[in-house]
């Protein structure tokens, strides 16, 4: 058995080392990020409106260039507005609110180029009009790359600055020469190689972040697995020996969960079952029985309340634990699981399958160990099988405890 848990707990590993984050976690991821940060990115445009307003204060088409600057403004504003909406609205509306958001990029991308347009005719002749074209270019340059992990808005606003950009290149060619057509034939594959390298960048953190999570997710199931195995039997799915005792003890300094009571519950004749009948039988009447013990202690039961621990104690027995419960009604519960099991059927046995048990029952003494308590459960447990079996046995403590 630990041979097969551990080649499963390898396989489980080797598993969680080749998972990799899908390209649509990825998208998602990035979408979310983009969302977040991207109003910082907004509010930092108000440095080149600023510095442009300024400058344009020293030229002749100033007021051109206030209303560009007033409407990129609004753009950028509404993309904002949009944004917001974005990171509130369901899954299924987010593709038209992104459509419209790629237009707004759109928008505020060709009205970036138009404001090269109050400049255009006194380039290279005029101090301020050169430091307006740097600006618009650094100002286009940083938009693509924060703009950059989404890929369509990035290419909506570049087509706007283009489609605007080249026109007017085009247009003042005899003023300007043909330095500045050539840099703004350049500019778009610069941006969009720039822009491909911040995205690449960009995806590779949001993988690796991914598969960190689901490492560590995959890390904190095994362990979660790990300990159940460690704290469980590997057939009923009880609590183990070890796992019950360590219970136990945490219970017993509880002082709220006084008073305490044991039952302990070995099947009679499990041996010939397991001889007329199959291992195979003889495992499915314990699954049988430990459903049983465990759904006493479940949050349904009158007697139990919920609030004890079942366990596997040997080959064919089991032990309750049953807080604030005194003697009388741990010998309730424990008559009416006696009744419950000689009940118990399944279609995988023969119909001359009868199982039954034998129950010692006591109180859990506060200044008495567990394996003392568990010795009187298990002295009272062989009463019964003494008497003839398939009963309930008080231990040593009965008439103590019944004076209490």
């Amino acid at each position: 058995m630990e041979m097969l848990i551990t080649a499963r707990s390898i396989d489980a590993a080797r598993a969680a080392s080749e998972s990799r984050a899908t390209e649509a976690e990825v998208d998602q991821l990035s979408q979310r990020n983009f969302l977040q940060h991207i109003a910082l990115a907004n509010v930092i445009n108000i440095i080149p409106f600023a510095l442009v307003a300024i400058c344009s204060l020293y030229l002749r088409n100033w007021g051109l260039m206030t209303t560009l600057i007033a409407l990129n403004a609004g753009s950028v504003f509404a993309m904002f507005l949009v944004s917001r909406r974005l990171q509130r609205c369901a899954e299924e509306k987010r593709q038209a609110l992104w459509n419209v958001y790629d237009c707004l990029a759109f928008v505020s991308g060709a009205i970036w180029a138009g404001m090269m347009y109050p400049v255009m005719d006194m380039l290279g002749r005029d101090i301020v009009s050169l430091f307006v074209c740097v600006v618009i270019i650094v100002s286009i340059a940083v938009t693509s790359i924060v703009v950059a992990s989404q890929w369509r808005t990035f290419l909506s606003f570049l087509a706007g600055v283009m489609l605007c950009l080249t026109p007017q290149t085009l247009a003042y060619l005899d003023t300007i020469g043909p330095i500045p057509l050539i840099a703004t034939i350049g500019l778009a594959p610069a941006l969009i190689a720039l822009a491909h390298s911040m995205r690449v960048q960009n995806r590779l953190i949001i993988r690796t972040q991914l598969e960190k999570q689901q490492l560590a997710d995959d890390l904190a199931h095994a362990l979660a697995a790990a300990e159940y195995l460690a704290n469980r039997d590997s057939l009923t799915g009880l609590y183990n020996r070890r796992a019950f005792e360590d219970l136990a003890g945490r219970i017993r300094n509880d002082g709220a969960a006084n008073p305490l009571s044991l039952i302990l519950v070995d099947l009679d004749h499990f041996k010939s079952i397991n001889d007329q009948h199959g291992h195979a039988i003889g495992d499915s009447v314990l699954k049988k029985t430990a459903e049983l013990m465990s759904n006493a202690i479940g949050p349904f039961d009158l007697v139990g309340r919920g609030d004890g621990a079942a366990a596997r104690w040997g080959g064919e027995e089991f032990i309750l634990l049953l807080r604030n419960c005194a003697l009388e009604q741990a010998a309730e519960l424990a008559e009416k699981l006696r009744e419950s099991l000689s009940g118990l059927r399944d279609p995988s046995w023969s119909d001359g399958l009868l199982v039954t048990g034998s129950f010692g029952v006591v109180q859990w003494q506060e200044d008495s160990p567990l394996h003392m308590a568990i010795n009187q459960a298990d002295a009272a447990m062989y009463e019964a099988k003494n008497a003839g079996r398939n009963r309930v046995h008080l231990g040593a403590n009965r008439l103590a405890a019944m004076t209490l």
